[in-house]
């Protein structure tokens, strides 16, 4: 199979194959020689290969990602002869992955736009490390939860799922083993791990509210059950086992159904028609304190002020100032950047409209802040000889493309956005690591902005800073209060 390199956008290689042209009958007959068992448990094994992965992987020279692999298994489903015995070879199972491969690109080439095909291919290819997006996850709902907020996020996740947070935290790190898994005998014996009592179902709860059955697995939704049920009940029991076999296509999208999945699942309890969403204002709060708790850990040589109130109104300036000697960097936070439509099809009309609503306002709260130091403001007074300003929009959510494609989306209503850069808070969990033992954050967003102005910080990683190490410091020791054994 060839792979062709023509070109990259924005620090993006972008990579064509050829794939596997086929018709429905063809498919069907060959999908029809496997046992579903086996061919299940071949193309889940494959998940490992991109669980803290950074680069393309491929399966004998064809690439593929979290979707193909979820598309893979859909084939199976529909497809494979749960009466046959055979299992596939290593060249059935790359034909396999390349059929996928082909049903995906059909699914992409529906798109005119070749940006919102790189938009739809970014939230297919990309995925943050376990350590980033579990700790965090655990930090907003411990420490940075304020604890003035009426919501308690851990007795909601709680109510929600059945099990406590760190229980659903560690089933889920104990389903990627071997891309399947069946239900815990003998809880009770763990329960000295966790501190808490376990019931004998807790794990056989956590499968039922994180999976999907074949039936609804195939639906057409946005997102993807796929996404929303990351784990497939089979409904089968294989020869000499006692219970029905689960399997786990994908590792990243379980990760990010057991944090941010979680997060969207106690949202919606608390919408209420067109009201104001309590869980999301107080969430917040929350990451807001968050972003804070990670400037002060790390940012020792800077003098750091949280958002001021100004004038006869009482109005807010932006979240953070970050002040060394006379250079300043604004930086204000928002939890969301675009949504489930933007995400997963791709369409722009629905990613403008996300932005304008969440990042558009930060902007807007930038160039404010901008003028009342301008403008001599009095209670900024302190920044008025700040000579060079360097501006930072955080969001929680996971925004790709967003110096790209998102700032050209924006620039019509804002003008020039070549002095702002949007972060994602991995990005910038990656970012204060990274600038910590020089503390020269102010020096790698000066290389950023005239240098790299379209490229995100995860390609700027990857081109200036090759040889970086994210020993994740801040994050290490949360991880090591999910799962204390294995704290370093």
């Amino acid at each position: 199979m060839e792979i062709f390199c023509p070109g990259s956008f924005c620090g993006k290689n972008i990579v064509v194959t050829e794939t596997r042209k086929i018709t429905e009958k063809e498919c069907q007959k060959f999908f029809a020689q496997f046992n579903f068992l086996e061919l299940a448990r071949e193309i889940c094994k494959l998940s490992l290969k991109l669980f803290l992965s950074e680069k393309i992987e491929n399966f004998g020279g064809v690439p593929f990602n979290d979707r193909t692999l979820c598309e893979a298994l859909s084939l199976s489903i529909k497809y494979a002869n749960n009466e046959k015995l055979v299992a596939p070879s290593e060249e059935s199972l790359k034909e396999v992955v390349r059929i996928a491969l082909s049903e995906e690109e059909q699914e992409l080439l529906k798109h005119s736009d070749a940006l919102e095909m790189m938009t739809r291919i970014a939230y297919d290819q990309f995925h943050e490390s376990p350590i980033h997006v579990l700790s965090r996850a655990w930090c907003l709902f411990t420490d940075a939860w304020p604890s003035s907020n009426t919501i308690k996020p851990l007795e909601e996740i709680e109510m929600t799922v059945g099990l406590s947070y760190k229980s659903v935290l560690y089933f889920t790190l104990a389903s990627f083993a071997d891309g399947y898994v069946f239900p815990y005998k003998q809880l009770s014996e763990l329960s000295s791990f966790f501190g808490e009592y376990l019931k004998e179902d807790a794990h056989q709860q956590f499968l039922n509210y994180f999976s999907s059955t074949k039936a609804d697995w195939l639906k057409k939704t946005i997102p993807p059950i796929y996404v929303s049920k990351p784990i497939l009940n089979s409904g089968e029991v294989p020869d000499g086992k006692e219970s029905v076999v689960y399997f786990v296509p994908s590792v990243n999208y379980l990760l990010a159904r057991v944090t941010t999945g979680i997060y969207h699942d106690i949202s919606d309890r608390y919408s209420r028609g067109t009201g104001e969403n309590l869980f999301r204002v107080e969430f917040g709060y929350a990451f807001e304190k968050y972003v804070g708790m990670l400037l002060e850990f790390y940012l020792k040589s800077f003098e750091i002020s949280k958002e001021i109130v100004y004038g006869k109104q009482q109005k807010k300036t932006v979240d953070y100032f970050l002040k060394k000697d006379k250079e300043l960097v604004l930086v204000e936070v928002k939890q969301s950047g675009i949504f489930a439509n933007a995400k997963y099809l791709g369409d722009h009309h629905c990613a403008l409209n996300d932005l304008k609503k969440n990042v558009g306002k930060a902007i807007k709260q930038i160039r404010t802040t901008q003028n009342l130091i301008k403008n001599g403001q009095a209670e900024l007074s302190a920044y008025k000889e700040c000579s060079v300003v360097h501006n930072l929009i955080v969001v929680n959510d996971r925004l790709y493309n967003a110096n790209s494609i998102c700032k050209d989306l924006l620039k019509p209503e804002h003008g020039d956005l070549s002095d702002i850069s949007f972060i994602n808070i991995s990005e910038l969990e990656s970012l204060l690591e990274i600038q910590d033992e020089n503390q020269d954050l102010l020096e790698i967003l000066k290389n950023k902005v005239e240098h790299f102005p379209s490229y995100d910080f995860n390609e700027l990683w990857s081109h200036e800073y090759k040889e970086r190490t994210d020993g994740a410091r801040f994050l290490r020791k949360y991880y090591g209060q999910i799962f204390p054994e294995r704290e370093s």
